[in-house]
């Protein structure tokens, strides 16, 4: 089985543009609710910054709330901590509840072709809803808790280690004939001074970042071995695929570090000069641990993040939390593929987005502002040459109504694409690898085949 980049992204996309009404039916209610949510999240927020009551009649748009609460939310969670984070979990957990409502049922239609329950008013919750908020959650702990939290201290202490060890006194004499005249300095500069700062700014580095770094090496050894790839060749060579493998985490974790070693490094140079060392000698070894730890860290839970990315569509499509087929759809050489789907998706939704942005709003909002003027015109020639006093308020109504209309139409259309991806995903992981078909789906698919939509 191989993934098919472009069947699988256009599937996607496909899914959100033609099956727009059903999505907008199941969701409209839901999405509406989560709009009102953030703006009621927004102004509880200023609320507690302020220490009164904030609304409408104190900030007249929302864009403004948006922007002070930006400005001010640092001094939130430093006054009042326990207030600000607990508006923070009440808002995501309604946001998730609200969004596996519609979530489930979409990702069912799209993955095995089984339509919505008619009803314009949906806000259903029930078992689908719950293993596609399990799914999720799951997939986010399992990353946070048992991959990125113990790289993460490890390389904390590595970093706290390494510069312990280079801020450490020493004393010299330089003057051999006098024992008099002290110079105080520290390891890193002591080293720097002899040429031999390399040790703590790449050998201790890579020293402390190797085990992390062999763990990296074994995943993805593992991964690529012969049974994850159907089309592999008969013979065996683990020394081959080891040396390649190999190769690979090395030339990506040398090709991260070139790109941001320059960044890193000149985070670090108001640090060194603050205590009086060089670049080199202070900033150099903490910014290496930071760089091979971060990216170790972030190849290892990209990773994962790749392997459970279908699981909240393979469990609302077979009704269980199981995993079940979830791992086959990332295997071998389609987890490339799937990272390649992923940014395809996203790069199109980006495009689409800016074309939005540039050339449809100012259409749009040119087209309002011309109606207006005519209007305005209007009612100048019948009224002795003095605008009606409701002509503005009334478009300034009608401009914002369309920009949320636009808003809520393109939340329809990512929402439906994502759903999508997890219906083609699932279905992808159910394929048949002796006629390398994907199942199919769809309500008249199921009925060409004598095959009821429900319990498939």
């Amino acid at each position: 089985m191989a993934l098919r980049i472009f069947s699988v992204t256009g599937e996607a996309l496909n899914f959100g543009g033609r099956r727009m009404a059903t999505i907008m039916r199941v969701s409209w209610l839901p999405v509406v609710l989560l709009l009102i949510l953030n703006m009621a999240t927004v102004f509880a927020y200023l609320s507690v910054i302020a220490g009164e009551a904030i609304t409408f009649s104190e900030i007249s748009t929302f864009t403004r709330a948006q922007q002070l609460l930006a400005k001010f939310a640092p001094k939130g969670f430093e006054e009042s901590p326990m207030a600000m984070w607990s508006i923070t979990a009440g808002n995501l957990a309604l946001q998730t509840l609200l969004i596996a409502s519609f979530m489930a049922p979409l990702i069912r239609y799209a993955g095995l072709g089984e339509k919505p329950r008619p009803g314009a008013v949906r806000l259903s919750f029930g078992p689908d809803q719950l293993r596609y908020i399990f799914a999720g959650t799951f997939s986010f702990l399992f990353v946070a808790v048992l991959v990125f939290a113990p790289i993460a201290a490890a390389s904390f202490y590595v970093l706290k280690y390494i510069l312990a060890a280079l801020s450490q006194t020493t004393a010299s004499f330089p003057d051999p004939n006098s024992l008099h005249t002290i110079e105080v300095t520290t390891v890193g500069q002591d080293l720097a001074s002899r040429g031999a700062s390399w040790i703590y700014n790449l050998v201790i580095p890579l020293a402390t970042v190797a085990p992390v770094a062999i763990l990296m090496w074994l995943i993805v050894y593992l991964h690529f071995h012969p049974r994850n790839r159907p089309a592999a060749p008969e013979r065996r060579n683990p020394a081959l695929r080891a040396a390649v493998t190999l190769g690979v985490v090395v030339a990506a974790l040398g090709g991260g570090y070139l790109l941001l070693r320059q960044t890193v490094l000149s985070a670090f140079q108001t640090a060194a000069s603050v205590g009086g060392g060089t670049v080199e000698s202070l900033a150099a070894s903490p910014a290496n641990a930071i760089l091979f730890s971060g990216l170790v860290i972030y190849f290892i839970v990209g990773y994962f993040n790749l392997r459970l990315y279908p699981y909240p569509g393979v469990a609302v499509c077979r009704k269980s939390i199981l995993p079940g087929k979830t791992f086959k759809v990332s295997r071998g050489w389609d987890i490339i593929r799937l990272q390649i789907i992923l940014l395809f998706v996203g790069l199109i939704m980006f495009l689409a987005l800016l074309a939005l942005n540039i050339f449809i709003f100012p259409w749009v909002f040119s087209t309002i502002d011309l109606f207006a003027q005519a209007v305005a015109t209007s009612t100048r020639l019948v009224d002795s040459g003095v605008t009606a006093d409701w002509v503005k308020p009334l478009f300034i109504w009608i401009s914002n109504s369309v920009k949320i209309l636009i808003n809520i139409f393109w939340t329809f259309f990512s929402y439906g694409v994502l759903a999508g991806l997890y219906g083609r995903l699932y279905r992808e992981s159910e394929r048949d690898e002796t006629s390398n078909r994907v199942a199919p789906h769809g309500p008249e698919v199921w009925r060409r085949n004598g095959l009821e939509t429900e319990g498939v």
